[in-house]
């Protein structure tokens, strides 16, 4: 079995770089893109991705790359299909592949479960929505719901019987198993029933738009839970769905933001209000895979409008401190008298009541000084110091140029009314705390506390590395990774170390680099790839030792950073020689790459 995923994972890899070979990037983006010529194998035009009125949108046929200076958007051919299209890479694999006459792995032989799971539960959709009339339908008119909602959601019923969607199922030739696989069918010593009974139904769908998955509301106060999922299977995960995506999408687009709730109803509303950009987790709050689906849609804005409550609030802060998120300009909607957007549906005004919500909606860094100052007097010191609690891991951030942070510790020196150096100093001492712990035996391992000078130069001298590795042949390329590996020794923690463990697990260049567009990383490895120098095959060898030779003098620059700060706590005859040691390294490596 692991043999024959291997073969298929290996397969694709070799069917992806068939269509690339097949399809040039030029030829596919001059299809909504008006493309002049701006060197050997290279064009520009206006990027499709954001008004500008001077083109900063070029496309690199050697490379096969896109990408906008402006912007920041682009990758290879698929990239491009997923972001003009706004659909996922599943689907621009598959366009492509017809297109260019490939046959991918997996449409060989007979079709695979994947497929007959997906028309069980088109079939049960059809059940539920054959169903949706009398109290069912009554509820949701009560609810404020219009046809065309219900409509374009899918809102179905599930009647009250215990093998009602069985008997359906098996009148299709759908056997209780697959029904039971398929999530819509349970099984208790041997025999099978609805899982859904006497509920609404809510069905979840994939970027896609295929239905994976369903969501069913109670309409029983006696019947327990008041929401009861699918259980996850291959085809339905929570926390990489988001409700209403595929609706979303387009208004995403269009307007650049994201409206992110709570409840599937409340995503409905908002739909049926005007806000086309409404989405709805399918957990507790926002996960980095949500987000990233955002991201992949264009938002560039989260308006993170959860319930009022304690739970809200956990939510909203839980979804603010994800890594991605601060790839967004993020917002707190806060609705008056605690009210859900599903209820503005039965407000004569509800449309405008939130959109002055909207407009109201408190900054990412209001919002989370307002959390942490709720119910305290700020005049006392111990309640300054609480909020400082609160708020210090997201002021100890690791990055060197943070706006979240800098806002944030304006907010704190204005709302705690403290002087700049007590601030720093609080600062100060926390992170001498976090860096306590147990001791890594190789110095230049430590890269995370260097200089912010020192840390940019080393991401900047690592990328100019991994450009190079990317004009490598496909079938070479794991093996010049692993040449510089042995060449460079990239410390744990770093881009080059990742990106080397990625190379290693992934199939080919392109899933590697979109290991780091998932990361949020793709931009920054695209624009300096974009404007790396295009060499012969030849010379590689000759570039990569420069790059090689340049690379490890930061990284013994960053040990030698270390090496001074500790020589001033703990002087030593050892710590001497080793310094002097380092800075010879330094000097070496120098004389490579200026010869």
């Amino acid at each position: 079995m692991v043999r024959t995923e291997l073969a298929v994972d290996l397969q694709s890899a070799q069917a992806i770089e068939l269509i690339r070979s097949r399809m040039p990037i030029h030829e596919l983006v001059g299809r909504y893109v008006a493309l002049k010529p701006a060197g050997k194998g290279r064009w520009k035009g206006l990027c499709p991705f954001h008004q500008e009125k001077t083109p900063s949108f070029q496309v690199d046929e050697t490379k096969g790359l896109c990408y906008c200076f402006g912007c920041k958007n682009g990758g290879d051919i698929f990239a491009f299909l997923q972001k003009i299209e706004g659909i996922e890479f599943r689907e621009a694999l598959e366009r492509l592949a017809q297109e260019t006459g490939v046959e991918l792995p997996q449409h060989k032989g007979k079709t695979g479960p994947r497929k007959e799971t997906l028309q069980v539960l088109e079939l049960a959709q059809q059940y539920f929505r054959e169903h949706l009339s009398g109290e069912a339908l009554a509820y949701l008119q009560r609810r404020g719901l219009s046809a065309a909602s219900v409509e374009q959601f899918g809102l179905g019923y599930a009647p009250p019987g215990w093998d009602g969607l069985l008997k359906f199922l098996h009148a299709q030739g759908i056997s209780p198993q697959e029904g039971l696989e398929a999530g819509v069918l349970m099984e208790r010593e041997g025999r099978f029933f609805d899982r859904f009974r006497n509920r609404i139904t809510f069905p979840i769908q994939d970027p896609l738009s295929r239905i994976v998955a369903f969501t069913a509301r109670a309409l029983s106060a006696e019947d327990t839970p008041k929401y009861l999922n699918s259980p996850e299977t291959a085809l339905f995960k929570k926390s990489l769905l988001l409700y209403a995506y595929p609706q979303a999408r387009q208004g995403i687009r269009e307007s650049g933001r994201a409206i992110v709730v709570e409840g599937l109803f409340d995503a409905i509303a908002l739909h049926q209000l005007g806000f086309r950009e409404a989405v709805a987790v399918l957990g507790s709050s926002l996960s980095s895979e949500q987000a990233h689906l955002l991201k992949r849609a264009e938002a560039s804005q989260l308006y993170l409008s959860f319930d009022a409550d304690e739970a809200g609030r956990k939510a909203t802060l839980q979804s603010l401190n994800l890594e991605i998120a601060r790839g967004f300009l993020v917002y707190a909607v806060l609705l008056e008298g605690g009210k859900d957007p599903g209820e503005l549906l039965l407000l004569p005004d509800g449309q405008t009541h939130y959109q002055r919500a909207l407009e109201a909606a408190l900054p990412e860094v209001e919002y989370r000084f307002e959390m942490a100052a709720a119910g305290l007097d700020l005049r006392r010191a111990e309640h300054k110091q609480r909020v400082l609690e609160a708020l210090k891991p997201r002021l100890l951030t690791h990055e060197p140029f943070d706006p979240v942070v800098e806002r944030l510790k304006a907010k704190v020196l204005s709302g705690l009314e403290l002087p700049a150096r007590v601030l720093e100093d609080y600062l100060a001492r926390g992170r001498q705390e976090s860096r306590r712990g147990p001791l890594r035996p190789d110095p230049r391992l430590a890269v995370g506390l260097a200089r912010p000078d020192l840390t940019e130069k080393r991401l900047l001298r690592e990328l100019d590395v991994i450009a190079l590795l990317y004009g490598v042949a496909e079938e070479e390329f794991v093996g010049w990774c692993r040449y510089v590996e042995d060449h460079t020794w990239p410390p744990e923690g770093t881009l080059l170390a990742e990106f080397m463990s990625a190379a290693r697990s992934e199939q080919g260049k392109n899933r590697v680099l979109k290991h780091f567009e998932a990361r949020g990383e793709g931009a920054r490895l695209i624009d300096v790839l974009m404007k790396s120098p295009t060499f012969e095959p030849a010379n590689l060898e000759a570039h990569l030792t420069t790059a090689m030779a340049r690379l490890r003098e930061v990284y013994y620059e960053l040990r030698l950073d270390k090496l001074k700060a500790k020589l001033k706590t703990e002087p030593s005859v050892d710590l001497l020689r080793e310094i002097s040691e380092t800075q010879k390294a330094i000097e070496a490596e120098r004389r490579i790459y200026k010869r």
